[in-house]
């Protein structure tokens, strides 16, 4: 499985999408900062302190690594199955599901590690800026930190699950559009924050989600060794 993954990271330059999601953080960065400023220019005191802003941040992670997780599947999987070089793949001597398996582990990995990451990064990098620039005047504790990381790893483990909806959708026609699509209604609902409130702030919500992405999955490959895949 192992060789498999790394094989199919190979074939589709996975590198390419880590630098994406590099240039997506130094955005990230960039919107950190300039809200709180465009909020004192306007008179307005809504990120004020490091909760607020890092809630922001987690926000604008998970959008944008849902839309990430879309764009992988149509690449490795309903693109390959539009082209039918997914028939190429199984004429190896290994069981249909686990080039599936591999694929999906992929998307999955990338979107469990891309959030951490991200999220470390781009609070990391917004309070060394906000330590010169004093965009908030809030004081990080242990205690907070901590919190944050319980609050980051839940929802790289639920993303994980989350980003794999769009493959239902991907699926039905083999349609790529469909896929990225979908994946960006899907960010634009977990994504969202009316004042504070998210719908993913409801444990129910992202956990149910996560099931049924993981559910998802699972049917993609279930009878793939007695489905004809033209």
């Amino acid at each position: 499985m192992l060789k498999l993954i790394c094989l199919e990271m190979k074939k589709h330059k996975m590198f390419g999408y880590i630098k994406a999601a590099f240039i997506a953080n130094i955005i990230m960065i960039l919107l950190a900062c300039i809200i709180p400023i465009i909020e004192r220019i306007e008179g307005e005191e809504y990120f004020i302190n490091f909760d607020m802003m890092f809630m922001m941040i987690n926000t604008m992670v998970r959008g944008t690594f849902i839309i990430f997780s879309g764009v992988l599947i149509a690449k490795l999987i309903i693109d390959e199955y539009k082209k039918k070089t997914m028939q190429l793949l199984f004429i190896y001597p290994q069981k249909r599901h686990k080039f599936i398996l591999a694929k999906l582990v992929i998307v999955s990995l990338f979107t469990f590690l891309s959030v951490v990451l991200s999220n470390f990064i781009v609070s990391a990098a917004f309070y060394g800026i906000n330590s010169i620039a004093h965009l908030i005047t809030d004081q990080l504790t242990l205690e907070f930190i901590l919190e944050q990381a319980i609050t980051v790893l839940f929802s790289a483990v639920s993303l994980a699950g989350i980003g794999l909806i769009p493959l239902y959708f991907g699926m039905i026609k083999k349609s790529v559009p469909a896929t990225i699509v979908s994946a960006i209604l899907l960010s634009s609902v977990i994504g969202s924050n009316f004042a504070g409130f998210s719908l993913f702030n409801v444990v129910a919500i992202p956990v149910t989600l996560a099931a049924i992405g993981f559910i998802f999955a699972y049917l993609s490959f279930r009878n793939i060794e007695n489905v004809d895949v033209l």
